[in-house]
């Protein structure tokens, strides 16, 4: 019986009487649960096979083929979408029984180190718990005698009252005019180039995966002495069948080659894009380049760092580009080459290594996925400083705007785009780039 059997036949209509599966449903009715299809998918799903007595089936794999559509057998060591949402599960439950169920009487958790939903009963608080009224302050309290109040004792209350309300409508007016503010704010960067750039590439009805490059492959390909082609590296053969094109040892190409490394460059572009304001966590993976997939380039969002040395999928779109990095040096000097350029453009930008004034070379693509339902991003460069330079350029926001300001207009997308950047490397990081080309497309 296959998982999606076992799923079909948990139906739902024989738990709605029962009390747990009647909170589940009030969360996932949530907002912050509404928001996010898969978070819900998860608890549901948990908590169905825990309420129907199949919590002992709940494991990491099971729960990536059947609710994240992972294919039958995939390994969970090298994809950790269950592990990442099960934190994010456990930490909206947290803030819903903090916030709007913070009256209810039942509660369900899920523990850490197990998938098992729990559910427990707990005590309403009462609203006078926090006050310590003992028989002996009662009596007191109804013995007490009646206290007169001076009448300018009165007219101070008064005083103090008048003066607290001024005070109440200064700071209401204060913060009416803070949320203007912000949301003024708001609607400007609403309106800027990098806003839609990183509208178009986070959507909340799509996958968008951020894709490091494969430093690996790159230390690999110079022990062979050799590139490798798309197809190998999609079949893995590579790893299996090493072949060198100069003396190697090749036990070390396969210990290399089975390695996950990738440069601190990307990693740093990947935080910066978990902190954009248009990302949308429960939409977004990283994903390392070997676990690629053509399926991913045709209904997925991509956001990839690094060239072709370090990423042979990229292979799929250079026929879209204009600007082509030609980085393997066994197949000539490192070069940008301009396919069609136009007036005051060169055909070709080198670079050079021992270049005394350490100019560097980047280039930026925004283009449409193979199913044209989506969009890559490609940030690529010869230096970790040129990728950094060039992650910055459409992160920052300042000089991109600048550049897509006049493209852009009152569209609410952004067309598709290349950019191509020089640099200046300083002590390994790079200086603020210069434009020396650029295309847009319809």
């Amino acid at each position: 019986m296959t998982h999606a059997t076992k799923e079909a036949d948990s139906p739902t209509h024989s738990l709605e009487g029962d009390p747990r599966w009647q909170l589940v449903e009030r969360i996932v009715a949530t907002p912050a649960f509404a928001r996010s299809a898969r978070l819900s998918s998860l608890l549901m799903y948990v908590c169905r096979q825990s309420i129907s007595g199949r919590g002992a089936e709940l494991g990491e794999q099971i729960i990536g083929e059947v609710v994240f559509e992972r294919a039958v057998g995939y390994d969970p060591r090298d994809d950790n979408i269950v592990r990442s949402h099960a934190s994010r599960l456990r930490i909206r439950l947290e803030s819903y029984f903090r916030e709007e169920g913070a009256f209810e009487t039942l509660r369900v958790s899920v523990p850490r180190g197990s998938y098992v939903a729990v559910f427990e009963r707990v005590a309403p608080e009462s609203p006078l718990a926090s006050f310590d009224l003992d028989s002996a302050n009662l009596k007191r309290l109804e013995t007490a005698p009646p206290v007169a109040v001076p009448e300018s004792t009165a007219q101070k209350n008064y005083k103090a009252l008048a003066i607290f309300l001024t005070l109440c409508v200064v700071v209401e007016g204060l913060a009416f005019a803070l949320v203007h503010l912000r949301s003024a704010h708001l609607a400007v960067r609403n309106e800027t180039p990098t806003h839609k750039l990183w509208s178009q590439m986070f959507r909340d009805n799509q996958n968008t995966l951020i894709v490091p490059a494969d430093v690996a492959l790159v230390i690999g390909n110079l022990i062979a002495g050799h590139s490798v082609d798309l197809a190998e590296y999609a079949s893995g053969r590579y790893r299996t069948d090493a072949i060198c094109n100069k003396p190697c040892d090749r036990r070390l190409l396969q210990e290399v080659e089975s390695r996950r490394y990738t440069s601190m460059a990307d990693l740093k572009f990947a935080a910066a894009l978990a902190r954009l304001p248009e990302a949308l966590p429960d939409r977004t993976q990283i994903r390392y380049v070997r676990d690629l997939q053509l399926e991913d380039f045709k209904q997925s969002n991509l956001i990839l760092a690094g060239s072709l040395i370090a990423d042979p999928w990229l292979r799929l779109i250079d026929h879209q580009m204009n600007f082509i990095l030609h980085d393997d040096p066994s197949l000539g000097p490192l070069r940008v080459e301009n396919l069609k350029p136009r007036d005051g453009e060169k055909r070709e930008y080198f670079f050079r290594n021992d270049d005394p004034q350490k100019r560097g070379l980047a280039a930026i693509s925004f283009l449409p996925n193979l199913g044209r339902n989506g969009n890559i991003l490609l940030v690529q460069g010869f230096t970790l400083a040129g990728t950094d330079a060039a992650a910055e350029f459409v992160t920052s926001g300042k000089d991109f705007d600048t550049l897509f300001r006049e493209f852009s207009g009152n569209n609410s997308r952004l067309p598709h785009f290349e950019i191509l950047l020089q640099t200046m490397d300083v002590n390994g990081m790079a200086s603020r780039p210069i434009v020396l080309a650029w295309r847009t497309y319809p």
